[in-house]
């Protein structure tokens, strides 16, 4: 069968005990993500005995995901309230799109939140590797932070100024990412917050395991990821201000 014929294939799934029918054209549609690789032929998944190709994840989730590679738009529910569910998801399939369009939702949760809750701020740490639970043992850390431009500025501190270079140009009131390599980061950062008088509002741990597929090996990669959201009162009018308080 050529490849037009591939594409145009009716396929069923059963992701997580849901079952899904698809066409291989919409599970191939980002051929760089995980997804996409379990479908391109290189590292297909198994069958259940029905005949439905099996994948072992949130299958409530991965209904927004394949309207996703359906649309190349993220569509949910007024009232959805997963999207750190739904983030962890689109991280194991990685497909890029749809992991921005969560970030883009998250960040426009969180402006909405400032009106009540002061101004806020996520860290996101992601390690990576063989023994993803020890950061200085074959793992790629990252950490993310998303906040406004100013908050983040004035955590120059324990962030070298280099590494803030990529926000010029952004106005100090955007919501904006910052990715940062290196290990304990995010705990350097706490220290900084708490000091500094924020308040941890909740932490959460994720993990999940995948087959890598740019290794011929096939190599099992673990991720795990931590995620806290810090709250600076609202009674304070700037970032600045909790630095200059005895």
């Amino acid at each position: 069968m050529g490849s037009s014929g591939m594409n145009d294939e009716l396929v069923r799934l059963n992701v997580g005990g849901v079952t899904y029918t698809t066409m291989m054209s919409t599970l191939s549609r980002y051929p760089d993500s995980m997804i996409g690789a379990m479908f391109n032929g290189s590292m297909r998944p198994g069958k259940d005995d029905q005949g439905c190709y099996f994948i072992d994840r949130n299958g409530e989730l991965f209904k927004y995901v394949l309207d996703f590679l359906r649309s190349s738009q993220l569509t949910l529910p007024e009232k959805f309230d997963n999207l750190d569910g739904l983030a962890v998801e689109a991280d194991f399939y990685q497909i890029n799109p749809l992991i921005e369009a969560i970030k883009a939702e998250q960040g426009r949760k969180l402006k909405a939140a400032w009106g009540f809750s002061g101004h806020m701020l996520e860290i996101i740490e992601v390690r990576t590797g063989l023994v993803a639970t020890m950061p200085t043992f074959n793992a790629r850390v990252k950490t993310i932070i998303s906040a406004r431009k100013d908050i983040i500025m004035s955590m120059i501190p324990v962030i070298e100024e280099s590494c803030t270079e990529k926000l010029h140009g952004k106005r100090d009131s955007d919501f904006t990412e910052l990715e940062l390599n290196g290990s304990n980061i995010r705990l350097r950062l706490g220290e900084y917050l708490k000091q500094t008088n924020w308040r941890l509002q909740d932490t959460h741990m994720s993990s999940s395991s995948a087959i890598d597929p740019k290794n011929v090996m096939g190599v099992l990669l673990i991720e795990h990821s931590y995620k806290d959201r810090w709250i600076l009162d609202k009674q304070r009018t700037s970032p600045e201000e909790a630095s200059t308080d005895t």
